[in-house]
């Protein structure tokens, strides 16, 4: 049935907008880490998402099924959109003249993460109004198949 693709399509936009709120939120906390365990300062990171397509020929073999044999059709087709991989920033680190840090190279400078607050604090409130929309659809959807359960009554 489309309504219940579409609390899958909703369900999969919410939690890839967790994750990627998730990786924001560990870039701003690690916006002052000089050292991680490989040596470098804390190197950004970003969420790559890509579409989970619904296939057209897939849905009309299910809804032909579904006519036919009283809905037992098991196969099951998604879409929405997925978490592929995070990448890490190649942008340069900052480097802060701090001849008294235990980080600083020969020259005194040490090297910051190359992390922006303002981007990341943007980057937050993008993924907060696309959690939200989300939100929004998945609770259009329950109310419609809330209504249509209604009218069977």
């Amino acid at each position: 049935m489309a309504m219940f693709s579409s609390l899958d399509i909703a369900g999969s936009a919410l939690t890839a907008e967790r994750f990627r709120s998730d990786i924001v939120l560990q870039n701003i906390a690690n916006a002052e880490t000089t050292k991680t365990e490989s040596g470098e300062p804390y190197r950004r990171q970003q969420v790559v998402m890509q579409d989970i397509p619904l296939s057209f020929e897939q849905e009309l073999k299910k809804a032909s099924s579904e006519g036919t044999s009283a809905g037992t059709s098991t196969e099951v087709t998604r879409g929405g959109v997925q978490v592929t991989k995070v990448v890490k920033s190649d942008r340069e680190f900052t480097k802060r003249y701090e001849p008294d840090n235990p980080d600083a190279d020969a020259d005194g400078y040490v090297s910051y993460p190359n992390v922006d607050k303002t981007e990341e604090m943007l980057d937050l409130m993008a993924a907060s109004n696309a959690y939200e929309a989300n939100l929004t659809a998945l609770s259009v959807v329950k109310a419609m198949i809330n209504k249509t359960l209604d009218m069977g009554k």
